[in-house]
């Protein structure tokens, strides 16, 4: 229409000035319906078969849908997105149902099963759990439930491990203990300092020798504390303070040592109760 418009007054020329261009124009034919209409006035029927050939057997019922492509995808390779979306619907449905045990919170050592799991985009998933001894469903954190069937194998291994090791007591990393075991590695370690490196669980630790030699099968009774010269560090290994460094002080009568905690503090321990930092 705006060819119809001399040159000179086509500055002026706007929406309203078009005469057949109003309201009910546009509310007859709204955007959103702009390609449908195209598509009508070229004889198409919502329904049928779309194409050149519309009535063989060839010709397409639904329209092709748009996918996106990932970089350096080419013609008729499925997207990444939608592989990962798929993986993830499948994962979904297969944790549904599933006999859980809660292992923290306020709902621990509780069995359970999962009837949906929760996924917000940016956050961990969060189930919803029917716990088995009230009907009760609670939203937990994935983090906090186990499948029921490793839970219990894992409860059957500690059980066989704590008939045949003492749980430790005493012992934990960065301590410097003395081998009192006369036959342990033919005596090799008797009577010397080895520090404890790594404590894996309550059962087993692993220790280096002097030389730097790996030790992992001592047991606690093999070993007692040592303590540093004045003015060494040491920690507390049981008690009211276990867990916390100090320095120590003396000797006191009666297998007493007196120790300044870092606090500032100044106490007397049991000798036993004391041991030196690596």
């Amino acid at each position: 229409m705006i060819n119809d418009v001399p040159v000179e007054e086509r500055k002026n020329f706007t929406l309203s000035s078009k005469p057949d261009n109003t309201e009910e124009t546009y509310t007859k034919a709204p955007v959103s319906q702009f390609a449908q209409n195209l598509l009508s006035k070229m004889g198409f029927q919502e329904g049928q078969p779309i194409g050149r050939n519309p009535y063989k057997n060839t010709a397409l019922l639904k329209p092709i849908e748009f996918q996106s492509r990932g970089d350096r995808e080419g013609l008729g390779v499925n997207p990444m997105k939608t592989y990962k979306y798929i993986g993830e619907k499948d994962k979904q449905e297969s944790e549904k149902f599933q006999d859980v045990v809660i292992i923290s919170g306020k709902y621990k050592k509780m069995k359970g099963v999962i009837v949906d799991v929760i996924k917000i985009q940016g956050q961990s998933d969060t189930y919803l759990v029917e716990l088995k001894n009230n009907g009760e469903k609670i939203k937990i954190a994935a983090d906090q439930v186990v499948d029921a069937k490793l839970y219990k194998e894992e409860k059957s291994r500690s059980r066989s491990k704590s008939k045949s090791q003492k749980q430790l007591k005493w012992i934990t990393s960065g301590i410097v203990v003395k081998v009192k075991n006369k036959h342990y590695q033919g005596g090799k370690f008797y009577n010397k300092n080895i520090s404890i490196s790594d404590v894996q669980d309550e059962y087993t630790f692993s220790a280096l020798g002097s030389h730097g030699e790996l030790i992992e099968d001592l047991k606690e009774k093999d070993v007692k504390v040592t303590l540093p010269k004045k003015g060494g560090r040491v920690c507390i290994i049981k008690g009211e303070f276990k867990g916390e460094f100090g320095q120590f002080v003396e000797k006191k009568e009666k297998k007493k040592v007196l120790v300044k905690l870092e606090n500032g503090r100044l106490f007397e321990f049991e000798k036993k109760c004391v041991c030196r930092l690596i």
